[in-house]
């Protein structure tokens, strides 16, 4: 397997291959593990097949990147797809989303933002994303900011470990990822936002998405060895 020839869909395209191949591996518990590393897996290895188009592809045609690495000179077919794609559309209508999958919900700054690291995801907060409206506000999200979110929670450390009840519990096995993104104007944080999904859905939204990287590139996918 040779040096990618567009990073931004090579090495997506990439990573499916490795968790197609692993999920058996990570899913199963071995070395005296009371639990298995699939989702520590499982986020690992979605953070460059999200990030790198985004990163290299979207973020310089939108002027958001320094530009030395653009890779949307390399595919204009796939430089389109992103750029249409990605922008002020809902994300329900964008080919990558997964419906009923989601589920999002805001919370304003106020007097001060609840602390995630020592107390986890806040009732409150729980609670209004395991009720119906959070579905209906996840798809209403624009594309852009859908993207924004994921993206930030991926490379900020912005992701919460959830149990099947969506509570934060120490050493209950993890079947659920919250992202989290601060939202801000003026520079200034001013809310934050919390987007749900299951590991199952995720793992599904991540085959989509780079479904969607291929179904846009105008150049042939090489075989991997």
């Amino acid at each position: 397997m040779g040096n990618p020839q567009n990073f931004s869909i090579d090495v997506p395209r990439r990573c499916q291959i490795l968790l197609e191949q692993l999920w058996p591996l990570v899913s199963n518990k071995a070395d005296g593990r009371l639990l298995p590393l699939n989702a520590s897996f499982l986020l690992a290895i979605s953070t460059p097949m999200v990030n790198l188009p985004i990163e290299r592809i979207w973020k310089p045609q939108k002027g958001r990147a320094v530009g030395h690495l653009n890779d949307a000179v390399l595919d204009a077919s796939l430089a389109k797809a992103v750029k249409a794609d990605i922008g002020q559309s809902t994300v329900a209508k964008a080919p990558f989303y997964n419906a009923g999958a989601w589920r999002y919900h805001y919370l304003p700054k106020g007097a001060a933002l609840p602390d995630l690291s020592k107390q986890g995801l806040p009732t409150d907060i729980q609670q209004a994303l395991a009720a119906d409206p959070a579905l209906t506000a996840a798809g209403a999200l624009a594309t852009e900011t859908f993207c924004n979110i994921l993206r930030n929670g991926l490379a900020h450390g912005g992701v919460l470990y959830l149990d099947s009840r969506g509570q934060t519990t120490e050493g209950a096995p993890v079947t659920r990822f919250c992202f989290v993104s601060t939202k801000q104007k003026n520079q200034a944080v001013v809310g934050l936002h919390f987007l749900q999904i299951t590991m199952k859905d995720y793992r599904a939204f991540l085959g989509k998405w780079v479904g969607w990287l291929h179904g846009a590139t105008s150049k042939p996918i090489p075989k991997e060895a």
